[in-house]
């Protein structure tokens, strides 16, 4: 029998053995960064950031810097400088280690237009009155933002350099519209500050950190970018990351795919510990195991104008959301340089624009840090066109299917929820005017339609406005439209809880009553600004039947935080400035009520 055994095992062996050696022919192959996706370029440049060998811009563009500190990493881990596919594994995954151990996303701050990775597990919030500040919890990193005019912000950068340790060898660079300072300080801190003009004011972020946290200091400096950026971390789904770290059957690389999954926590496919079962087919994580009741779910509260709407579950948590910086109340602290005058105005920055498509052999720009022991001057970056707008669309008729909320976030750009557009022939406005969807997560449940009417006023949207705890809020919407043509409905309560009933940080629990139909609505703070996206209700008949008793005032909406990183990451640009605003005492502001409209899906 155990003869039987080995022969049958050796058969197979021998059967899978093709299929083994084809899908490891590709992984053996030369690397040839063509076949890579923009955002698979950028999470490269991302890790050699992090292993110290690139010191340029995470633009997802493979230029010349890219290829040599690839080179200059392979040949002292590899002794090699023509790698293949299958070394850069080890590089990529020291990268996921990374981001998934202090929490890095791409953060896109609405108050300057720019967007760059900050590690949120990382780094926290300190109360300071005057900047914005974060710091570690071991006081080894801080990062401090501020907007000053010309002089205040070259007053940060000459404070480095009066505070350069002896034999340090200062990086600077600046233009008309940016200024870069690296240098070492006393102590032993490594000193970066970086400075953007965004309209008629500098916006500069500079950060002190101890040597050992020189590498996340380059990743972050790397990814700091006026406007959209690539820089995601998160995988092309099925493009070449992907295939090199989980395995891919195949053999020849896989053409890359547009855009990488919905933020997962962690994008390798780890094995099932020692001792546990495999399961019956290849998954990306093990199965939990079953809960002895079944966990309360939710319905939509958008996509159906019967008050009957199907249960849904609640959607998948995603990576934790971006906490939104707010000012606070102590002083600088890590050797920072002291704050300009807080109360100088700032100026609103022009939309930001998204980064052109990348190719190989494209110039690189400015080094963003200094690379230890060098000081070469880099060149100056080049601009980016706006697109033209496309013509005007027929008025969309026909069979209505459902209804939904949504509201503007720039003059003809509409945030709501996924599911309201989701399974729909078209999405129109009630006078028909169509609208297209050029931005959807369905695990977070938003979405953004282009196309609609200029309504003269959009909401504020600021990543200094998030949800708190026990906070009063409004909730704006349009339920039971197609039945009972109410308009605008106004329902108000208060934040209960910071995370969804599966613990998903990627929503919050409120007590304002939303019926379907309020999916894709604002919910406002006091003063106005959208502080969430209402999406779902706990199902009132489910907790019923499993408790006994009727649920009271369970409703959630997805936080300002994640709605901010997923327009960044679909690089979705918006006007800057406050938007329209005002005080929810009392009357509803006429401008917020103008913002916010119903929405049709046809079949």
């Amino acid at each position: 029998m155990r003869a039987f055994s080995t022969g049958f095992l050796f058969l197979v062996a021998l059967l899978l053995a093709p299929l083994s050696a084809s899908a490891q022919g590709w992984l053996d192959q030369k690397f040839d960064p063509s076949a890579l996706s923009r955002e698979d370029t950028a999470t490269i440049q991302a890790a050699l950031a992090f292993s110290g060998d690139y010191y340029g811009f995470l633009d997802g563009v493979w230029n010349a810097d890219t290829q040599t500190a690839l080179e200059a990493y392979m040949q002292r881990e590899e002794s090699t400088r023509s790698p293949s596919f299958g070394d850069l594994k080890d590089l990529i995954l020291d990268l996921e280690d990374e981001r998934v151990k202090n929490g890095w996303q791409l953060f896109y701050s609405e108050s300057n237009g720019i967007s760059y990775l900050h590690p949120f597990e990382l780094l926290q919030q300190v109360d300071n009155d005057a900047v914005i500040e974060f710091l570690s919890k071991d006081e080894g990193f801080s990062m401090i933002v501020r907007f000053d005019n010309f002089g205040d912000m070259k007053s940060v950068h000459d404070w480095f350099m009066g505070k350069q340790a002896p034999g340090a060898k200062p990086f600077q660079y600046s233009d008309q519209s940016m200024w870069i300072t690296s240098t070492e300080i006393n102590d032993g801190f490594i000193a970066y500050a970086r400075s953007d003009l965004v309209g008629k004011q500098w916006s500069t972020i500079s950060i002190v950190v101890r040597p050992d946290y020189f590498n996340q200091l380059n990743i972050l400096a790397s990814s700091i970018t006026v406007g959209g950026s690539p820089a995601t971390l998160i995988w092309t789904d099925g493009g070449v990351i992907d295939q090199i770290v989980n395995g891919q059957s195949t053999a020849s690389v896989a053409p890359a795919a547009p855009g990488g999954p919905s933020d997962p926590k962690d994008q390798v496919r780890r094995p099932l510990p020692p001792g546990v079962a495999a399961a019956p087919a290849p998954a990306p994580a093990p199965a939990p195991a079953p809960a002895p009741a079944p966990a309360p779910k939710t319905v939509d509260v958008g996509a159906s104008p019967s008050p009957n709407p199907p249960v849904l579950g609640t959607p998948a948590p995603g990576a934790a959301p971006a906490p939104a910086p707010a000012p606070g109340g102590a002083a600088p602290i890590l050797g920072t340089p002291p704050p300009a005058d807080p109360t100088t105005p700032v100026a609103a920055a022009p939309a930001p624009v998204a980064p052109a498509p990348g190719g190989i052999g494209a110039a690189p720009g400015p080094a963003p840090i200094l690379a230890p022991g060098t000081g070469a001057a880099p060149a100056d970056p080049g601009g980016v066109a706006a697109a033209p707008a496309e013509p005007p669309k027929p008025k969309i008729s026909g069979t209505i299917k459902g209804s939904g909320t949504g509201f503007y976030i720039a003059p003809t750009l509409l945030v709501t929820a996924a599911h309201v557009v989701e399974g729909c022939g078209a999405m129109a406005m009630i006078d028909g005017t169509p609208l297209e969807v050029i931005a959807s997560d369905s695990s977070l449940d938003l979405a953004v339609l282009s196309g609609a009417t200029d309504a003269g006023a959009w909401l504020k949207l600021s990543a200094l406005e998030v949800p708190k705890l026990g906070e009063a809020v409004t909730a704006l919407g349009y339920p039971y439209y197609t039945s009972l043509d109410q308009g605008l409905t106004v329902t108000s309560g208060n934040v209960s809880a910071l995370r969804g009933i599966d613990g998903s940080s990627n929503r919050v629990m409120i007590t304002a009553p939303v019926q379907p139909g309020n999916s894709g609505g604002p919910l406002l703070n006091k003063k106005g600004a959208v502080i969430g996206v209402v999406v779902a209700r706990v199902d009132d008949m489910a907790i019923l039947e499993e408790t006994g008793s009727l649920p009271q005032n369970m409703n959630f909406a997805v936080p300002s935080g994640p709605l901010l990183t997923f327009l960044a990451q679909n690089r979705v640009t918006r006007p800057q400035g406050d938007g329209t605003s005002g005080e929810m005492s009392g009357e509803v502001p006429q401008g917020v009520s103008d913002a916010v409209v119903p929405l049709h899906c046809y079949q």
